[in-house]
């Protein structure tokens, strides 16, 4: 047995920056943790327990105990693969750690939204919580309403436009008192300000405002009603477009808890437990509802490396019916698959990702929300393949290549459109990364495009979030840019020594004819990662200047 091997397993303490972090270490010097992360790892030393007169060695017939840590890191690594992959914030870390640990970009979800609104620096004073009715008048919330049913609901279509507007007019019929049902009238509300207003105002801070005091100060003395699962899902999406990834993280999970109380994930009524849902509700909107919710907490959970909401039975809500000029089902659609991705399944339980992959790609998404959906999925499985060292066929890779930039045009419409979805940033930066990782004359094309419809989203949502998403990708694309140029400087190097031992040079020699390489086309028969560019150019070389092509002076 190697002696690695009886380190690893005789390891009993793990080096000091584990320990901090509360991560897995396999006893090495360093350890496989430390040497990914770029941690300086450093084991603590202990003064060695003198072993009693009293005390016999194990002998060889007898069983021995592995120690818990060994127990529960069987599949520890491939945990944290799974992790990092889904992790758009730890894979950005992790792609920085490997060209330049000393310049890595820090952990963070570059991109994640536009950011959080605030009115400007003069008007930062605490505001006081008003009525519904107090804020705005009856018009300009219909006004918002239409933005929002326009825009929002055909994605996430679980209110009901009809019954929305009836209970918009009678609460301004009585404008006196307080009901749960503002929560819904505010967050619709807001979001309407969201899609129709570049900057905050003060009216978009007071319904979004007025919306949390309703939820917040709720008392929830049974069963949760409709409206308080309807104001809290609208409270989840606003957050996930505007506000922090860790506060829509507890907010998506306290909302889902709230779906499980209220029996929304349930087909069949259940006679021991009570639901909130009368039975002529309509089954659509609860699907809905149950699978909007589901989406924000999944991938919320997935962009952070944290744990999601999961229930005892029916994990996966049915798909609802189509409507015409609603993509819902869309959108919902990509749950079965998604929730594939989850890191915490047991290995053998693992998917394939090519084919899922494949899956993805042959799916029609139309609507700009939904195809960035989509892209987003799609780009946390190529994260998955790259951190495990797969490869995919030319075709398919041309195919993702294909839907990352139809991508980045529904991402500049959305800029164009006023939409500030949650994608409109997160999923150009993402593109970045990944073209960077793939590192093909295909994938490099789409760079220039991929950092203009970044640059357009933060000219546009001048936040300090975007900022920060773009400083991050210039970072990685200067990082690789310099790893390149190292690469470069090395072959100049041999060149230079070659010519040294050289001076005269020998005679120039003609380059052979296509025909005379015949031989490599069973070897691209064989490989088939080689692309047909690639031998192309390899064949015509004798067209490329040597002095460019090597990368010289000119």
């Amino acid at each position: 047995m190697p002696e690695s091997d009886l380190k690893r397993k005789r390891a009993r303490v793990a080096c000091e920056p584990c320990r901090e972090r509360k991560r897995k270490c396999d006893g090495a010097e360093p350890c496989t943790t430390c040497r990914q992360w770029g941690y300086d790892c450093h084991y603590k030393r202990q003064t060695p327990q003198k072993r009693h007169a009293h005390q016999q060695p194990p002998s060889e017939d007898s069983p021995t105990l592995r120690p818990p840590q060994q127990i529960e890191s069987v599949d520890t690594h491939g945990l944290d693969r799974r992790l990092w992959a889904n992790s758009g914030a730890a894979f950005v870390r992790r792609m920085g750690l490997n060209i330049d640990p000393a310049k890595a970009p820090k952990l963070s979800l570059f991109g994640w939204n536009i950011g959080k609104r605030q009115l400007s620096s003069e008007s930062q004073v605490v505001h006081p919580v008003l009525s519904i009715t107090d804020i705005t008048s009856l018009q300009h919330m219909r006004t918002l309403a239409q933005v929002y049913f326009a825009k929002i609901g055909p994605c996430y279509g679980f209110i009901d436009s009809f019954r929305f507007y009836e209970r918009l007019d009678a609460r301004w019929q009585s404008p006196t008192g307080s009901d749960l049902y503002d929560s819904v009238l505010g967050g619709v509300a807001a979001l309407g300000c969201l899609f129709s207003q570049r900057n905050m105002t003060i009216t978009e801070l007071h319904l979004v405002g007025s919306a949390l005091s309703i939820l917040d100060t709720h008392v929830l003395t049974g069963t949760p009603p409709v409206d308080l699962l309807l104001g809290w899902t609208l409270r989840v999406i606003y957050m996930r477009m505007t506000d922090l990834p860790h506060s829509t993280w507890m907010a998506s999970s306290r909302l889902m808890h709230l779906v499980e109380a209220a029996g929304f994930h349930l087909e069949s009524t259940d006679s021991v437990f009570p639901r909130s849902i009368d039975a002529g509700f309509d089954r659509n909107i609860q699907r809905r509802l149950f699978g909007v919710a589901l989406h924000l907490n999944l991938w919320t959970s997935y962009d952070l490396g944290l744990s999601r909401v999961t229930f005892q039975k029916n994990d996966l809500p049915l798909l609802p019916s189509t409507i015409e000029g609603d993509y819902t089902h869309e959108v919902l659609g990509l749950l079965p698959l998604s929730a594939s991705l989850d890191p915490g399944k047991p290995k053998e339980d693992e998917m394939k990702l090519e084919d899922t992959l494949s899956q993805i790609l042959e799916r029609v998404h139309k609507e700009p929300p939904s195809t960035m959906a989509q892209c987003n999925l799609v780009l946390c499985i190529l994260r998955r393949i790259h951190t495990q060292n797969l490869e995919i066929s030319p075709r398919l890779a041309e195919k993702a290549l294909s839907l990352l930039k139809k991508g980045l045009t529904c991402s500049r419409t959305m800029v164009s459109d006023c939409s500030p979805w949650q994608h409109m940033a997160n999923v150009p930066f993402h593109i970045i990364c990944v073209l960077l990782v793939m590192d093909t004359r295909h994938s490099l094309a789409m760079l220039p495009e991929a950092m203009h419809t970044l640059k357009l989203v933060t000219s546009t949502y001048d936040t300090n979030t975007m900022r920060e998403a773009w400083s991050a990708a210039l970072l990685l694309v200067m990082l690789h840019q310099q790893r390149r140029k190292d690469d470069i400087a090395i072959f100049n190097h041999v060149m230079n020594m070659e010519e040294q031992e050289n001076p005269a040079g020998p005679p120039l020699q003609e380059f052979p004819s296509a025909e005379e390489y015949s031989w490599l086309g069973a070897l691209v028969a064989d490989l088939p990662s080689l692309q047909r560019d690639d031998l192309d150019q390899f064949l015509n070389s004798d067209m490329i200047d040597s002095t460019s092509f090597l990368g010289g002076s000119g």
